[in-house]
């Protein structure tokens, strides 16, 4: 037999089996893409599944200011969530959503001992040696956080292997959100506080120190306040000589009819002399040359008094911004409102069987459908 003869029989050989192969699964294409199939979907819920329960909470994260008619607007009144709580919802939902949230709550419901409780169901079992981010990636697939952005509300679910599990684990997420939101709105508040307070404790003090300065400069000099004391001895200098005016008058009147050494006239000039001394003693203390004059006494005493009254206006001023803090950071605090608290499921959510059969049946048949079309286009071509 000639090569050219073994050539073509192995190409017809070849031939003959693509066509009995094409043939085969043309008649057996239902039974592989949609009969096999659904048949190992019916076996995994029959023998394998482990039913899923959730439990449901809604959540709303509210600020008292929310309700003041002040912070109304169009988007309100058109339905719209306030802004602010908005945005402290989503945070929630990323901590939710967290590794940090993971840890805590594993702590509290042992997550591994829980959800190693699957018996036959190898898809939902959790492995004892999964990594930490296959485990945080299966514990985001047992809890589902959905935000609604007009109401503000958040629609928290969580499943477990059994309904008590899955009670529990709502209500841990909602304890440790409370923490949370209470934390993140506190620390804020502490802060402004403790701000509030160091600026108090600083005005009390430079207060004490400006007015430790005033008292240790009135017992220093002997005197409770210069400008006082000023103005007192000036009426006085004017008063004594308005009386030296009046006498020298006098002494003039006196001098018009009387002789220089007339008792009257001598009486009358000593008076004057006295009142003159007089006089003169008043003015040094007022403007004495040795540095206890009245006026360089007024004028440190003014500059010192001036420090106290300012200090005590800073003072007043910190007490009243300490106040408006406290008002304010009371206003701005968060809570967490429980719209709809977690109930304990007495059916199972998962699997849901007619969902899944119908969903692959409807996969089956398109998956069938394209072959079979391919198959028609791979004949017409050898056709």
């Amino acid at each position: 037999m000639s090569t050219h003869k073994v050539k073509l029989l192995a190409s017809s050989l070849r031939a003959r089996t693509a066509k009995f192969n094409l043939a085969w699964i043309q008649q057996h294409l239902a039974w592989i893409v949609i009969a096999a199939p659904m048949a190992l979907l019916i076996v995994y819920l029959v023998i394998f599944s482990q039913p899923r329960y959730m439990s449901e909470s809604k959540v709303a994260v509210k600020r008292p200011s929310d309700i003041e008619g002040a912070s109304l607007n169009v988007g309100l009144l058109l339905g719209a969530s306030n802004p602010s709580s908005a945005e402290d919802s989503l945070y929630l939902k990323e901590y939710i959503n967290s590794a940090d949230m993971l840890r805590v709550l594993d702590k509290q419901l042992n997550f591994h001992d829980a959800w190693s409780k699957s018996g036959l169901d190898f898809i939902y079992h959790l492995p004892k040696n999964t990594t930490s981010e296959q485990f945080l990636n299966y514990y985001r697939d047992r809890v589902s956080v959905v935000f609604d952005d007009k109401t503000g509300l958040l629609t928290i679910q969580t499943q477990g292997f059994n309904p008590q599990f899955a009670q529990r684990f709502n209500q841990a997420v909602l304890k440790e959100s409370e923490r949370f939101i209470n934390e993140l709105s506190h620390s804020i508040a502490r802060d402004q506080l403790n701000f509030a307070e160091d600026e108090l404790r600083q005005a009390r003090a430079r207060l004490d120190k400006s007015k430790a300065e005033l008292l240790a400069y009135q017992n220093k000099n002997n005197i409770l306040d210069p400008e006082a004391s000023a103005t007192a001895a000036t009426s006085l200098v004017m008063t004594l000589q308005g009386k030296k005016v009046e006498l020298e008058a006098e002494l003039r009147n006196l001098l018009t009819y009387l002789r220089e050494d007339a008792p009257q006239v001598i009486s009358t000039r000593n008076a004057v002399k006295a009142l003159q001394a007089q006089i003169d003693a008043e003015q040094s203390k007022i403007t004495a040359p040795d540095g206890k004059q009245l006026n360089s006494m007024a004028a440190d005493f003014d500059e010192i008094k001036a420090r106290v009254t300012f200090d005590t206006e800073i003072y007043s001023m910190a007490i009243k911004a300490i106040e408006k803090t406290r008002l304010e950071t009371a206003r701005k605090l968060k809570v967490l409102s429980v719209i709809s608290s977690p109930q304990l499921p007495e059916e199972s959510s998962f699997p849901n069987s007619g969902y899944l059969l119908a969903s692959w049946l409807l996969v089956c048949c398109l998956l069938f459908g394209t072959i079979k079309l391919l198959l028609a286009v791979i004949e017409d071509h050898k056709d």
